[in-house]
């Protein structure tokens, strides 16, 4: 047979490996999407590219809000869970709290100052250092008074032993 009577197929393509496919596939999508973006870009009217800016402008004018709301949401669904799973789901009404003892002040003013503990309210800003202070400053003074008691008696026995 003749190699020039044997007609050419040159409508399919070589035989490529996997990964040879794999990579045809990916420049195939690559091109289209190309192609289909830019046409649209060309095919714009004004029309359209107002409604563009209005979907755009709202959905980050509104994104924050939506994203507050969901997490609100979630965590007053998350409350309600742990509330059921530790078994505080009666209906029974919870006695009303006065603002100062929600704070917890009412403890606070018949403790004395040696017992107090803050939570970090608000209410009590500054409580625990001045607590702090107080001990550190009694503190100190005894050491001072130990240290002197010390020295007045290392002087009485200096007394004796230099004869």
């Amino acid at each position: 047979m003749d190699r020039k009577a044997q007609p050419v197929d040159t409508e399919q393509p070589p035989a490529l490996n996997l990964l040879g496919q794999v990579v045809a596939r990916l420049s195939e999508y690559g091109q289209n999407a190309s192609n289909n973006i830019s046409e649209g870009i060309n095919s714009m009217t004004l029309q359209s590219w107002i409604r563009i800016i209005i979907f755009a402008g709202g959905y980050m004018l509104l994104r924050p809000y939506f994203l507050k709301a969901v997490t609100k949401g979630a965590v007053e669904k998350m409350e309600r869970d742990d509330k059921k799973a530790r078994g505080d789901d009666d209906k029974l009404p919870h006695p009303e709290l006065t603002p100062n003892e929600y704070r917890g002040i009412k403890d606070k003013l018949y403790a004395d100052d040696d017992n107090v503990g803050g939570d970090g309210t608000s209410s009590d800003w500054g409580q625990k250092a001045r607590v702090r202070q107080r001990k550190m400053l009694r503190e100190l003074l005894e050491e001072d008074e130990r240290r002197r008691a010390a020295l007045s008696e290392d002087a009485d026995i200096q007394e004796f032993l230099e004869d």
